[in-house]
C-alpha cells in the first residue's frame, strides 16, 4: 500500500514551488499577463506585433524579479509599497542624544 506524501508548509503565507527557482505564483502571473497580451493582441496593429510581445515578455520579467534590497517581495509589490506609503509616518532616527527629548523640555 501507497502512503502519498505531501510537503505541507511550515507557514500559511510560505510560497509553493514548482522548481528551484519557480513558484506558484510564478506560474499564475504569467498565465494572467500571457493571457491578457494574448487578448489585447488583436488591438496592435500587425507591423507592431513583435514590440508588443517584447514589451509583454518585459512586463512578466518586470512582474516577477525580486529586489535585492528585500528577497521576500516581488518588484509589483515593491513599488506598490514604494507608492502608496505615508510619508509624513516617517521621521529620522539619527538624532543625537541631546536634541528633542522630553527631558529638555522640562528644564
Amino acid at each position: 500500500m501507497f502512503l502519498l506524501q505531501y510537503k505541507i508548509p511550515s507557514e500559511i503565507g510560505s510560497e509553493l514551488k514548482i522548481n528551484r527557482l519557480f513558484y506558484l505564483t510564478d506560474l499564475l502571473v504569467v498565465l494572467i499577463l500571457g493571457g491578457i497580451g494574448f487578448t489585447l493582441r488583436y488591438v496592435v496593429h500587425s507591423s507592431f506585433v513583435w514590440y508588443y510581445a517584447i514589451f509583454w515578455i518585459l512586463l512578466m520579467v518586470a512582474w516577477l524579479i525580486r529586489p535585492k534590497t528585500n528577497p521576500k517581495l516581488r518588484m509589483s509589490k515593491a513599488l506598490f509599497l514604494a507608492v502608496t506609503r505615508e510619508r509624513i509616518a516617517y521621521c529620522a532616527i539619527d538624532k543625537k542624544e541631546g536634541e528633542g527629548g522630553r527631558n529638555d523640555d522640562q528644564r
